[in-house]
């Protein structure tokens, strides 16, 4: 419920909520700016809340919360062990609250799911949720906060990160990469647009995914204005994506290239490149064993069988089996592998076709005695 209220109709309705203990789901939001309710009244309706043992998910968005508020809804949140989903943003939570609330959502095992956007979280307030949360909370949402990353923070542990829309550091994307290269990392999405990244901090990141198979999304493009801090990433920066996700240095290059990143922005974004979005699309193949083969396809014209010659004609079978898999259509490039792959041994193959020769000789011999 998007609710504008005053203190009477808040309390009222809080009251309300003691006599609810089934209550599945509670959204309560005022974003409209109007502030009608500060910390203290919130403060002294939150208790009302400590009926509601079986609250699954848990809204309270724009209420201007903050110390009293948290203290209060910390004492209660014990209570609501089957909580899932709790979303605080647009309040007025800092680092001091954030203590106060991870104090309380320690036992909540269940929680997956955290929404702190729109506060006021430095990157202290960061370090404590990161240490403090419970190991169910796989989504953290801290973006439109004060968060700078001016200092080594691993961000290991979550699934889901958004820092979107935070002024972050020049060292920044350091910080990120740093745990995006950990192969401890957990992240498959992480949410980087209007946060001041140019074109330096996205070849650094960039470079962090080349043995990252985790990540999946990496928004850097969103749909904010020059005002809000629009990341200011050139084509250059796009660009240091390309190598990444499809190395055409050779054959071993490009086979071992980023095959798991499919989005670099929110929706579709015209600022990226073309070459970049066709790997990114490309990467979202639900065949993921195609993915490597397809890239082989369209960036190699001709397929080297140099490194496969030590194993004699052992792979050839290999060879054509994957040719006929993946490259059906490209019959030219079937004959030429193929081609070099006998020319380079040739002694084998002759030798292969006489033993055959001689085995069908032998046979007929022994049929003529017979």
């Amino acid at each position: 419920m998007n609710a504008t209220m005053g203190v009477k109709e808040a309390r009222h309705l809080f009251n309300a909520f003691r006599d609810m203990e089934s209550l599945k789901e509670l959204y309560l939001s005022d974003l409209s700016g109007s502030r009608s309710l500060n910390d203290n009244v919130m403060a002294g309706c939150i208790p009302s809340l400590a009926a509601c043992k079986d609250i699954r998910e848990l809204k309270l968005e724009g209420y201007s919360m903050s110390t009293n508020s948290c203290t209060a809804l910390s004492a209660v949140l014990p209570r609501m062990t089957l909580l899932l989903e709790l979303s605080l943003g647009g309040n007025s939570i800092d680092d001091r609250c954030v203590e106060v609330l991870v104090r309380g959502l320690v036992e909540s095992s269940h929680l997956n799911m955290l929404d702190l956007g729109g506060n006021s979280i430095g990157d202290d307030g960061l370090d404590v949720l990161i240490q403090g949360l419970p190991a169910s909370v796989g989504h953290l949402d801290v973006s439109e906060n004060e968060i700078t990353l001016s200092r080594q923070l691993p961000l290991l542990r979550f699934k889901i990160l958004n820092l979107a829309a935070n002024s972050l550091s020049p060292g920044g994307p350091q910080v990120v990469a740093a745990s995006l290269v950990n192969s401890e990392c957990h992240l498959e999405e992480i949410y980087l647009f209007d946060t001041y990244i140019g074109d330096e901090g996205a070849t650094i990141l960039a470079g962090s995914l080349l043995g990252n198979q985790r990540l999946t999304k990496m928004v850097l493009a969103g749909d904010r204005d020059d005002e809000r801090g629009w990341n200011k990433i050139t084509e250059t920066g796009w660009n240091a994506f390309l190598p990444i996700l499809c190395n055409t240095a050779n054959i071993n290059a490009t086979h071992g290239s980023n095959h798991t990143l499919k989005h670099l922005e929110e929706d579709h974004c015209e600022l990226i490149p073309n070459k970049v979005n066709k790997m990114l699309w490309l990467n979202c193949n639900q065949d993921t064993s195609s993915i490597a083969a397809q890239k082989i396809l369209q960036t190699h014209r001709h397929l080297d069988m140099k490194p496969l010659f030590d194993r004699k004609l052992d792979l050839l079978p290999y060879v054509v089996a994957w040719l006929e898999r993946f490259a059906e259509s490209r019959l030219n490039l079937k004959l030429s592998s193929i081609y070099e792959f006998v020319r380079a041994i040739p002694t084998k193959a002759v030798e292969g076709v006489e033993g055959k020769k001689k085995g069908k000789k032998r046979s007929r011999d022994l049929l003529s005695h017979e």
